[in-house]
Formats: C-alpha cells, sequence, structure tokens
C-alpha cells in the first residue's frame, strides 16, 4: 500500500508538469506570502542599516528532536567590525523564540527584542576591524507558515513511509524562524559548526564533515563542521529514524580520494522493494558529479561531501554539500546538484538575481539530458519551452518591489524554465562549446565562495567571449515574449529558398527577436543538412545552393530558442529576393560530375555570351562561345578541379560550377 500512494504522489505531482518540482515547493500561497512580507518589510529596512559586521563563524548548537518543533539552544557568532565604529550589535530571530541569555565577548549584557529583532549593546563603542563573539541561548517553537517556502523549520510525517522527520528550508529569508543570523547575502559565513543533540534512536544530517557522534546518556549529540563560506539560508538539519547509503564519485581531474555521496535514507525504506527505482536512481548520481565536475569545474566541495537527507516534502532544496528532498528524481535530483556550484558555490546577489541560481540549475538538467539522457533531451527542453509559451508576457529581470515575494521568485515558469531556457540560447548564439564551458568554469572560479549577479556574469561573458551580449539580454533577460517563426520555402534549380516572417508575443517589448537559427533540409537519397542562419529583422529570405528534392524543412530541430513555428510549408511561388533572369540562370545545368572527356550544358539563356574553362588556380584553358540553349564541349584535360563559368556580354558571370575530371 505504501508503494501505491508513493506512486500515486508521483502521478499525482507529474500532473503540474508546468510546475518545477523545486519551484512548486518554494512558493507559497498569497495570504501567506502578504502576512510574511508584512512581518519582514519594517526588518528588512533595519538588517540594511544596523548589520555593520562581517560574519566569519556560527556555531549551532541545539537541541531538536523528529517529533516536534521545538528548537532550544545556543548560537555562537564571530564577526568583525565593517564600519568605522560600531556600539550595537545586532541580529533576528523569530519572536516565537524566548530568549534566555546572551554573551558578548564572554560577559552576560542586556538585550533588546523588537518583534524579530535582537540588540546588543557593546560595553564600548568597536573599531573597524575588531573581531568579537557573540552568543545566543534561547528556546520556543518555530512559527507556522509565514515564511517564503512554507515554513523555515517544519516537522511532519512521510505520507509514503510514516516516518517522522523535523527538517529546515530556509530559503529565502527563513533561516531566522530557528536560529538567530543575519539574513544577508553578500555576507557569507567562512565557516560553520552544525551541532545536534537528539534522542539517540535519530540520526541528524547537515552540512560538511560529521566530525563526531558523542553519547549522552539517551541521546547523542552530531558533530557537523563545515570549513566552506556559506550563506545563511543554506544551513540545514534534518532529524529522522535514518540509515546511511553511501556512493562515491571520482570525477576525472579529482586529485586525492573519491568524493563521498552521504545519503540519510529513511530506516524503513532503504532495503524495502518498493524503493528499489529510487535507489536506483540515487546510485547515478557519481556519473553526474563528474558530468558537472567536467563541464563546470571541480565539484566545489570535494574535501567535504555531497549528500541527500529525506523529508516528507515535494521537491527538493540545495542546502550546502547535503540536499534535503522528498524523493528521489533523476532530474531533481541533477537540478538540486547543480546548485551545489549555481547558489551555493556562487550565490545570487540579491533574490533579484535568483537567475544566477535557479536558472542555472535547471540548464544543469538540460545538461544532464544531453550527456546522459539523451533520449529526453528534447521531451524535456519541449515541456520547458511550452510552459514558458503558455503565456504570452513575462521577464525574467524583476524589480526589488518584488523580492518579498516568493511566488515571484521561484516563478516556475519564467524563473526556472525560461531561465534555463536562454542559458542554452546564449550556448547557442555562442557557436563554441569550448569558449562556452571555459567561460562558464572562469565565472564560476572568478566568484567562488562569494555572490553574483546576472550584470556580473553578462559582464563576465562578454569579456571571456568577446561577444556583445547587450541585445541578447534586453531580448531573452529584461525583455518580455517569444517570437513565432511562420516559414515557406521552394526549389528552383539548385538554389533553395527559403522565407521566415517572425512575429512576436510581445511586440511592444520585443519587436524582433534577433538571433541566430537553425533549419534542417531533408533531401531524397540525401544525408540530412542543417544551416545556420541569422535573423535580423521581421522578414527573412535566404537562398542557398542545395542539390537533390527536399522533401522537409524543420525549424529549430535542436531546440536552442524558444519559439513557435508555422509550417515549414512548400510554396511554389516562392521567388521573393531573385529574379526573372536569376532563374534562368540558376536552371542552367552543367555536367556529368565528375566528368570524363565531356561535358554538356543545358538550358543556356539568350544573355549566355561565353564558357570557360578555368583550373583549380582560376587559369584560363579555354574560351567557347555560347551557341544555342544546349551545348557540348569536349575537355582535354588531366585528372583534377576545374571550373566552367558562363559569362553575359558584358563579362559578368552568369553560373560557375566545380568540376572533377576522372
Amino acid at each position: 500500500m505504501k508503494n501505491i500512494t508513493f506512486l500515486f504522489l508521483l502521478l499525482s505531482l507529474n500532473n503540474f508538469a508546468q510546475i518545477h518540482f523545486c519551484a512548486k515547493h518554494k512558493q507559497t500561497s498569497v495570504s501567506s506570502q502578504i502576512q510574511h512580507s508584512k512581518l519582514t518589510a519594517n526588518l528588512s529596512t533595519q538588517i540594511s542599516h544596523e548589520l555593520k559586521y562581517d560574519v566569519k563563524f556560527v556555531h549551532l548548537n541545539l537541541n531538536l528532536e523528529r517529533t516536534n518543533k521545538n528548537v532550544s539552544g545556543g548560537v555562537k557568532t564571530i564577526a568583525t567590525v565593517t564600519v568605522s565604529s560600531m556600539d550595537t550589535f545586532m541580529v533576528v530571530l523569530h519572536q516565537n523564540h524566548t530568549v534566555d541569555s546572551v554573551r558578548f565577548n564572554g560577559l552576560f549584557l542586556p538585550f533588546v527584542r523588537q518583534d524579530s529583532s535582537l540588540k546588543i549593546k557593546a560595553p564600548t563603542p568597536l573599531v573597524n576591524g575588531t573581531t568579537f563573539t557573540v552568543s545566543v541561548y534561547y528556546h520556543g517553537i518555530a512559527p507556522v507558515g509565514g515564511a517564503a517556502i512554507g515554513n523555515g523549520f517544519s516537522n511532519g510525517t512521510s505520507g509514503s513511509w510514516g516516518n517522522q522527520v523535523t527538517w529546515s528550508l530556509s530559503e529565502s529569508i527563513a533561516a531566522y524562524h530557528w536560529w538567530p543570523c543575519k539574513q544577508i547575502l553578500t555576507d557569507k559565513i567562512d565557516s560553520s559548526w552544525v551541532f545536534v543533540t537528539t534522542d539517540s534512536a535519530n540520526k541528524v544530517g547537515s552540512n560538511g564533515l560529521l566530525k563526531n557522534v558523542v553519547t549522552i546518556g539517551n541521546k547523542k549529540r552530531y558533530e557537523w563542521k563545515s570549513n566552506y563560506p556559506i550563506d545563511y539560508y543554506l544551513i540545514s538539519v534534518a532529524i529522522a529514524k535514518y540509515k546511511e547509503y553511501n556512493l562515491y564519485a571520482k570525477p576525472q581531474y579529482l586529485i586525492g580520494d573519491s568524493i563521498l555521496i552521504q545519503n540519510y535514507i529513511y530506516d524503513n525504506a532503504i532495503n524495502n522493494v518498493g524503493f528499489v527505482s529510487q535507489k536506483n536512481i540515487l546510485n547515478k548520481m557519481p556519473q553526474v558529479v563528474n558530468l558537472f565536475s567536467k563541464l563546470f569545474g571541480m565539484y566545489p566541495f570535494y574535501k567535504e561531501k555531497y549528500g541527500h537527507c529525506m523529508a516528507p516534502f515535494g521537491g527538493g532544496m540545495e542546502h550546502q554539500t547535503m540536499t534535503s528532498l522528498g524523493f528521489f528524481d533523476y532530474y531533481v535530483d541533477a537540478h538540486e546538484l547543480g546548485h551545489q556550484w549555481w547558489g551555493d558555490y556562487v550565490t545570487c546577489k540579491t533574490w533579484g538575481d535568483i537567475w544566477i541560481n535557479e536558472g542555472f540549475a535547471s540548464y544543469s538538467e538540460h545538461l544532464t539530458a544531453q550527456y546522459l539522457d539523451p533520449s529526453n533531451l528534447q521531451p524535456n527542453l519541449s515541456t520547458a519551452h511550452s510552459n514558458v509559451m503558455s503565456q504570452n508576457g513575462g521577464s525574467i529581470f524583476f524589480t526589488g518591489n518584488d523580492t518579498m515575494d516568493a511566488n515571484r521568485i521561484f516563478d516556475s515558469r519564467l524563473t526556472y524554465d525560461k531561465g534555463g531556457s536562454i542559458i542554452r540560447t546564449l550556448q547557442f548564439v555562442t557557436n563554441n562549446d569550448s569558449l562556452w564551458f571555459n567561460t562558464l568554469r572562469g565565472f564560476l572560479n572568478t566568484y567562488k565562495f562569494n555572490t553574483a549577479s546576472a550584470v556580473d556574469f553578462k559582464n563576465y561573458y562578454q569579456t571571456q567571449t568577446g561577444i556583445s551580449a547587450t541585445q541578447f539580454f534586453n531580448q531573452w533577460y529584461y525583455g518580455e515574449g517569444y517570437p513565432t517563426f511562420n516559414v515557406t520555402y521552394n526549389k528552383i534549380g539548385n538554389t533553395f529558398v527559403l522565407k521566415s516572417n517572425q512575429t512576436t508575443s510581445m511586440p511592444s517589448s520585443v519587436p524582433v527577436f534577433i538571433t541566430p537559427m537553425e533549419y534542417k533540409i531533408s533531401r531524397t537519397s540525401m544525408s540530412d543538412t542543417i544551416i545556420r542562419v541569422n535573423h535580423n529583422v521581421n522578414i527573412e529570405t535566404y537562398t542557398v545552393a542545395l542539390q537533390g528534392t527536399v522533401t522537409s524543412v524543420v525549424c529549430d530541430p535542436n531546440n536552442f530558442v524558444i519559439n513557435k513555428v508555422v509550417g515549414p510549408t512548400f510554396d511554389p511561388n516562392l521567388i521573393v529576393g531573385v529574379s526573372e533572369n536569376q532563374i534562368k540562370n540558376l536552371l542552367i545545368t552543367v555536367g556529368p560530375n565528375p566528368f570524363k572527356n565531356e561535358i554538356q550544358i543545358s538550358n543556356l539563356t539568350n544573355d549566355a555570351d561565353c564558357i570557360e574553362l578555368l583550373d583549380v588556380n582560376g587559369k584560363l584553358i579555354s574560351k567557347h562561345t555560347v551557341i544555342g540553349t544546349q551545348q557540348t564541349l569536349s575537355i582535354n584535360l588531366k585528372t583534377g578541379i576545374c571550373f566552367v563559368s558562363i559569362k553575359n556580354k558584358q563579362n559578368q558571370i552568369l553560373k560557375i560550377s566545380k568540376l572533377i575530371k576522372e
């Protein structure tokens, strides 16, 4: 029955195919979001003005259980003053929690609570560069709802397996629901410890390496330590009856031991026959680690680990070195793993720059399909593009006023599907995969363990590739809508003519998408040909020299561009851009090719005056006067390449053909 329940859950979730799993969980109800915005509006103003220090280290030492949301213990912060003088230290901690005491550099000091702010006045003002330590001891029950992603700290029971779990999900500004912190993206914490004391039946998953498990009566303290910089919302805990299931990755350029992939699986699921399919998916993660390490650069936290903690929610959350997720799905897992580079290693500078996190993690899914699961690449791209085009407008860019709205930040259609798709489009524009992936690796290395904006990426891309990205970003990142290509084609002799009429869904925003475009041309008894052209104005006509009978044309065969297509359809009347005389000249045939001793020239026009035979260097071999519409020439030539040039009386070339002498 549990297996059926879990399958039903997956099928139900898949009915929301237009909503990305990651996005689905990171959104909340409108009423809940309004409540959260009211609670944090004043708080955000205080944060920007009063948090005048750089966090160097945090140590969470908490008492937590799998059966409730009670939090108690202490959090130590070591920080350095970043202004000329600081007389007050401030962190944020939800008002549901009672602060028992505060130590400032070892001294118990009074404190002031105002809503969710906690302020401690220093005994004497601290000057710039001074390092200090503050410990906050508190207890309480984490709030229900009102956070950007449901609850910052949750307790629940798995509907599939019946396990009780307590877990954190702090993105975007809900870490203060369970620990006193500085919620500023640009201040990454240099290193962190998470110690959790819990019932001995539990296991606790968190960031970094599990350095010790200490028995304390009928409880155990799990001591997790990380030496990598981390943003506040990526610190996590998950408590349940887990069993450990470990895998190992060995990327190509890794020096030393393999990378541990440490998985905390529900104890009653790990060996259950109903969990086999999920375990098989999990077993594929080492090859995805290897792939991303090759494309993006070495897994950033290879000296510690990667891993997963199960918790009863739909989707995943990319906690640094240990993702939390509700179930194992190949592409959800790949998405969250991609975040370790895009979101954790390099983090969005503001929530308005969420494209750095979610756009590139979604793009990572496409790379997974391309390199490891190619049969699903086009279906995945089509699903994403269809979701984007389910509405006419919508921009990836949004104003600062929207950065308090989780439904806008984590919009499945725009942040995830459009965000990931246009990155693949930019790769297509670059038209050089070696340069492209070198640019991605260089960007990550430049901003490693730091934050970056979309503008930072645009500027870096331009510098590294020498390609201006202003037009691209104006169209696809800041602009709205998508193009529709109405395509017709014709074949005149050996000349293929294609006409593309582009309209856009939001012409007031983007009147024409200036973009490269590919067309796949299929011909009888010949291999398919893909031509790449530039679409610069609304109506474009292209002519291409092409032999054979065209059987079909496909616009954007590799789905590089978000677009709709009408046609392509055959139009025998399509001669746009080709004059009547040009059409006649195109019908002139020269052959056979290769030839032995003679060549035949047919359909010569009245305008044709002479025929010249040239060697491979363009040197004139012989010249012949045109007589009639058909002509046969005897050619005394050694084997090799030659050219036949047909000219008019004005010495203009009407047609030139390359032939091979057998």
